[in-house]
């Protein structure tokens, strides 16, 4: 009887090691074929084209930004351009003619072939002069022409607010396409795609366009985020059109009273979104938004503050009265205060101080209220706090401490302030005491425009003395009927205003801004309207032409 074969324990060892290492080896081997076809198939299949294709955008790949009435901000403007292999240019003549009136189209002459010369298997090439019978015989010669959707319009309607992305990375450098940037991002990309190879990858696919080895692709899907914003961009263009008529440096805010959305912010001059290496330079302060980066005193406009401190505190009532020479002295030092009436006012009621800006009066009541009442009271007010957008270039700066007496009556000296906290402010006046935090954007859309995120203020609405505030906004009344905005007193529907004047240096010379703030129309008003514009060394400008203009186009627009 034979015997049994038993096999020594090294080799079963053995044995069970190799089948094990196999079956290891198997499992690695279907992860990775999971893996490639369905894990992370896009990452893989985006490898595989960024090797045999090149992507040639038709849009930035962000998500669009629109305003309150879903009217697009962003996108709107559309170029053309031809996508061609190189090799056809360089070998068919009849080709390379076609391309050559493209360019020559464009510049009136034509340019060197340095668009032939590059690195690139295929040329494109921008142009905003195509007609039809051209476009017909280059798709006849399998060169592809496209529509391009510009990320920005040609008049910059709120560039400074919509900001800029980087023109290498695309990545947003300032404003919304910066505070947004992680949801703006990669969201709807058109392109196309460019086989380098030539004919390879066409066969079999319907969705193959004029140049051959080329495919249009459209990448829209439910993951897609667009911006609606509280812009009303009607309003907006009103805004534009009528500060691009003045040539020293301004801006504005419009708001909702009792809302707070902005429906429209300006800052003067612009600035190219496609080229700021021009402004690299440049002592204009192009890139700045005035609105809500720049601080400036504010002159007579303060004394709505020191109104409010007043009557808030009971210091005095409408049966004030104060005799203006003209000046008035003050301090150890007498220092003399000017009243900008320089033979004085005589004999003047509340209504007649405020409407008139009379400084020694208002000189007098802080006198009466006291520094410390007078910052309260514009802490209330939101004065002293940034009003906060949700834009980073924003800033604010604290009233100083040590600031006069004086200075702080008539809004000069250290104190500055923004014109969007200054528009913040009037809101409060105009809502009755009812505080609405200004707010820019509204929701997220989706690329059906449907809304799939709401963005809420995390501030609270709150009542601000409604009684003294209603008091001023009947003397802001009075100010546009005979006060000094009477300019203003045949304004279809009236308006409440406060005028000023704020003393300020630029360059080593002497200059006044020049500013307005108010509602309108005078009974339930709609529109805070808030304007500065600067004074330099071309001269001193008046804000409220700029004022009325708004609303008298608003009001035309809205009947």
């Amino acid at each position: 009887m034979p015997r049994k074969t038993i096999l020594p324990k090294q080799i079963s060892r053995r044995a069970y090691s190799i089948f094990f290492i196999f079956i290891i080896g198997y499992l690695v081997l279907v992860y990775k074929i999971i893996d490639i076809q369905f894990i992370n198939a896009d990452f893989y299949q985006e490898k595989v084209e960024n090797q045999n294709t090149r992507k040639i955008g038709l849009n930035s790949g962000r998500g669009t930004i629109y305003d309150r009435n879903n009217k697009a901000l962003t996108d709107t403007k559309v170029s053309k351009i031809i996508v061609v292999q190189k090799a056809q240019i360089l070998n068919d003549n009849e080709t390379q003619e076609l391309v050559d009136k493209v360019i020559k189209y464009e510049n009136g002459e034509l340019k060197t072939d340095i668009e032939y010369r590059v690195l690139e298997s295929v040329v494109e090439i921008e142009t905003q002069n195509i007609d039809y019978n051209l476009e017909k015989k280059l798709e006849e010669r399998d060169v592809i022409v496209e529509d391009k959707k510009l990320r920005y319009s040609s008049d910059g309607l709120l560039s400074h607010t919509i900001g800029y992305i980087s023109s290498v990375d695309k990545i947003g450098q300032y404003g919304i396409e910066k505070d947004m940037e992680e949801l703006l991002n990669n969201s709807h990309k058109e392109y196309i795609s460019v086989f380098k190879a030539g004919q390879a990858g066409n066969e079999g696919n319907k969705n193959v366009g004029i140049l051959k080895g080329t495919i249009k692709t459209v990448d829209k899907d439910d993951d897609d985020k667009h911006i609606k914003l509280t812009i009303d961009k009607d309003i907006q263009s009103i805004v534009e059109e009528t500060v691009d008529k003045e040539e020293n440096p301004s801006a504005v805010v419009i708001s909702d009273v009792n809302t707070g959305e902005i429906l429209a912010i300006s800052s003067r001059p612009t600035f190219d979104q496609y080229d700021l290496s021009k402004y690299i330079y440049s002592k204009d302060g192009e890139t700045m938004n005035r609105a809500i980066q720049v601080n400036y005193p504010i002159g007579s406009i303060f004394k709505i503050v020191v109104l409010y401190a007043a009557l808030e505190n009971n210091i005095i009532d409408e049966n004030y009265t104060y005799e203006c020479s003209g000046s008035m002295t003050i301090g150890k030092n007498n220092e003399v205060l000017n009243c900008n009436k320089l033979d004085g006012h005589g004999l003047q009621t509340l209504k007649d101080a405020f409407s008139n800006s009379c400084n020694p009066a208002f000189l007098d009541i802080a006198m009466k209220v006291g520094k410390e009442k007078i910052i309260e009271a514009a802490r209330k007010l939101h004065m002293e706090e940034k009003v906060d957008i949700g834009l980073e270039e924003e800033t604010f700066e604290a009233i100083p401490e040590d600031i006069s007496i004086r200075n702080l009556a008539i809004g000069q000296g250290s104190m500055e302030f923004t014109p969007i906290q200054v528009n913040q402010m009037t809101q409060i006046i105009a809502n009755n005491g009812t505080y609405k935090p200004l707010y820019l954007y509204d929701s997220v859309l989706n690329s059906n425009q449907n809304i799939i995120k709401t963005f809420k203020s995390d501030k609270n609405e709150e009542m601000i003395s409604p009684y003294s505030l209603s008091k001023i906004k009947e003397l802001m009344k009075n100010v546009s009927k005979e006060g000094t905005g009477k300019e203003l007193n045949d304004l279809p529907g009236g308006c409440g205003v406060k005028t000023g004047t704020a003393q300020s240096t630029v360059n080593s010379i002497k200059v006044n801004h020049s500013w307005i703030t108010g509602f309108y129309p005078e009974n339930n008003p709609k529109y805070v309207i808030t304007v500065i514009v600067e004074g330099n060394e071309n001269g001193n400008k008046q804000s409220l032409p700029i004022f009325k203009e708004i609303c008298m186009k608003i009001n035309n627009k809205i009947k």
